[in-house]
């Protein structure tokens, strides 16, 4: 099932927000090199169409995700410098230590799962990169961002998982129980987007 426009035109919004600190980050280390390394720690190529065309032709981006994302993500703009490489940030034995000027990473650290992942993926980032730009949803934000439905997030586990089980949640389509349940964070497990639970 799809997102809605409003979904879509929210997020966009947002993201592009958000980019400006990052825009502001990558033009100051522009002050003192000619070019910028940066990983996408579990992003997708299409993302970085985002990124300002001055500076397209400064910026080499290496996406880190697993295959299945790549493979369903892999339409980057041609002007893009862009290579993309299966793999786990919670676990990056391929690159060395402070490899990248930047490592980015978009609202991904939410869905790795436990405490200790979420532990383990924030110091591969801190060690491959020179600097770091990680950003996650603010849990009191009043619209969830995975859903797009306002306040569910607030709600007792147990009414988030009635409602999953029952009717459709934003995009978040009715499943039996065993289905919804892992949609429902709690202290070792983080919300599974729909796409990637099995009916």
């Amino acid at each position: 099932m799809k997102r809605g426009k409003l979904f879509y035109k929210l997020q966009t919004h947002f993201r592009k927000k958000r980019f400006e600190v990052f825009d502001t980050l990558l033009r100051h280390i522009l002050e003192t090199q000619p070019e910028v390394s940066i990983l996408d720690a579990g992003g997708r190529p299409e993302y970085w169409a985002i990124l300002p065309p001055d500076l397209r032709d400064k910026v080499r981006i290496t996406c880190l995700n697993f295959e299945a994302e790549l493979e369903a993500y892999s339409k980057p703009s041609e002007d893009l410098q862009i290579l993309s490489v299966a793999g786990d940030a919670c676990n990056m034995p391929e690159f060395a230590d402070a490899a990248f000027d930047i490592v980015h990473s978009n609202s991904v650290i939410e869905h790795v799962g436990s405490y200790q992942n979420m532990k383990r993926f924030a110091d591969e980032v801190r060690r491959v990169g020179k600097s770091y730009y990680v950003q996650t949803p603010n849990y009191w934000f009043p619209v969830e961002p995975h859903y797009g439905v306002p306040f569910f997030h607030w709600l007792p586990d147990t009414w988030r998982i009635w409602f999953f089980t029952k009717m459709n949640v934003g995009y978040a389509r009715k499943r039996t129980f065993k289905v919804a349940l892992p949609r429902v964070p709690h202290p070792h497990h983080q919300p599974v987007p729909d796409a990637l639970v099995l009916p």
